[in-house]
């Protein structure tokens, strides 16, 4: 009797993304401003504590008032920029799943860029702006 064994495929991690990934993985708490409204929504980037994000599919989870945690993918990183997709999540604004697409720098403890947000599977941008977030302090605190 003989068995054939599938080997398992090499791990999706690699030295180009851990780097950049560890650089921006963390707390993080945040502003987003609305081109033309300059309406400020307040945003929270959490750490996704999985192991094995190529089985997670996500490093961090998105979350402002309206929107539940939500999952962001890495895209691309180096050192210091990255692009980043969250979602799709719900819209109560839109009332329909929609998309959205950080692409930053990272300096310190700070990061900074601009973003877009679509429907999902639509080419037009509903919003887009610039934002900023520091990383917030990673001590417990009392309640």
């Amino acid at each position: 009797m003989s068995y054939a064994f599938t080997p398992l495929p090499p791990s999706r991690r690699d030295a180009r993304t851990t780097a950049p990934l560890g650089a921006i993985a963390g707390n993080w708490r945040g502003e987003m401003t609305l081109d033309g409204t300059g309406e400020r929504v307040p945003f929270t980037l959490l750490r996704d504590h999985s192991h094995n994000a190529a089985v997670a599919g996500r490093f961090l989870f998105f979350s402002t008032k309206d929107v539940a945690p939500t999952g962001m993918k890495l895209l691309e990183a180096a050192n210091a920029t990255f692009v980043a997709l969250v979602g799709p999540y719900y819209c109560p604004r839109e009332n329909a799943d929609v998309l959205t697409v950080f692409e930053g720098t990272r300096s310190g403890e700070t990061i900074e860029g601009s973003f877009y947000t679509r429907v999902q599977n639509w080419r037009n941008t509903l919003r887009s702006g610039h934002f900023s977030a520091t990383r917030a302090d990673s001590t417990t605190r009392a309640a």
